[in-house]
């Protein structure tokens, strides 16, 4: 099975004062489930140096399709209560690799 990833999906999230443990704890429990479903190359939670405050959910997918079960498995995307533990609704990205 190849690796090469037809969709790299990037969510940014901005926790409330006090959240930043419990958001990458969500993240990375959300990451855990992304890594074991099928289609999922890979998952990753990051933080951003020129952005201290910021958490990064990182996912590779085989194919939309891939990511979208995995979506509707989950209830939805993203899984994080926004009021909650976010002072912002999270930004996604989807990226498509040209090469």
């Amino acid at each position: 099975m190849t690796e090469h990833a037809g969709l790299i999906q990037v969510t940014t999230f901005r926790p409330a004062p006090g959240r930043r443990d419990e958001v990458l704890a969500l993240c990375a429990q959300t990451q855990e489930r992304a890594a074991a479903a099928d289609g999922c190359f890979g998952a990753q939670t990051c933080t951003v140096d020129e952005d201290p405050d910021a958490v990064v959910a990182i996912s590779r997918w085989r194919d939309r399709h891939s990511l979208e079960a995995f979506q509707a498995a989950e209830g939805g995307s993203p899984p994080i209560p926004v009021r909650d533990v976010l002072i912002d609704a999270p930004v996604t990205r989807q990226y498509a690799p040209v090469g």
